[in-house]
């Protein structure tokens, strides 16, 4: 516990040095939000393909990519890419651990206000998604969808850790991120990843519920214990 007090204390300078325009970036992230919702029903009545792929996009990248950029991963110097806040905190004494706790925090901030807004949206612009969730099933679905931030999208917060990559290997890692995510949204359920959510979420409510904690335990330590890792072997002089 101290020591994510600690890291906590690391992680306040930097979202204090972001909050004006993380404030400014919720505002247009709502609206943005609620007018992407409008098109909710439209899909769940079969009627829009892509609703998915554009969810998947706003929910995981979005906050990424709204973050001040002195603090998003890039190239320092040759062929070393990382977070300067990352270098930084090094120079400091404390622990590797407490950095990488407080990495996780500031991810944190960067994230869930925004995934919780789109996800608040849904039943607020959408009939049909709100005669599908009862109470119980809408916690459940939500949960599912904050699992898969923690599993899935916390790997950018790991990847802040950087290393020494030749520009060859990271357009190489881009063109098989693109891959992924067209076959991954090729092979996606006839009624798309969203409607299946929904329907765990509804058909096995308590056990969406338990799966979406263990997952999201799960992710919170392997991503850490990998960040950790990659702090280790990466040569940041």
């Amino acid at each position: 516990m101290n020591e994510w007090k600690q890291a906590y204390r690391l992680a306040i300078f930097e979202m204090k040095a972001s909050m004006r325009s993380f404030l400014l970036i919720l505002v247009f992230y709502i609206a943005m939000s609620l007018i992407f919702m409008q098109s909710l029903d439209v899909h769940l009545e079969d009627e829009f393909n892509f609703f998915d792929l554009l969810f998947l996009l706003i929910f995981f990248m979005f906050p990424v990519w709204m973050k001040n950029k002195e603090f998003q991963m890039q190239k320092i110097d040759g062929d070393l890419w990382a977070s300067p806040s990352i270098i930084m905190l090094q120079q400091l004494p404390v622990s590797k651990d407490i950095i990488v706790k407080s990495r996780f925090i500031i991810h944190s901030f960067c994230s869930f206000p925004f995934q919780l807004v789109l996800l608040i949206a849904m039943p607020i612009m959408s009939e049909n998604f709100r005669e599908a969730m009862t109470p119980v099933a809408y916690t459940a679905f939500v949960l599912i969808w904050l699992a898969f931030s923690i599993a899935i999208g916390f790997i950018m917060a790991a990847s802040e850790a950087g290393g020494n990559y030749k520009l060859k290997a990271i357009v190489l890692s881009f063109i098989y991120l693109l891959i992924g995510f067209a076959v991954i949204y090729f092979l996606r359920p006839d009624d798309g990843f969203l409607q299946l959510t929904m329907m765990m979420a509804a058909e096995w409510s308590l056990l969406s519920i338990v799966l979406a904690v263990v997952v999201s335990i799960a992710g919170w330590k392997y991503w850490q214990a990998d960040m950790r890792k990659m702090i280790k072997k990466a040569d940041y002089l």
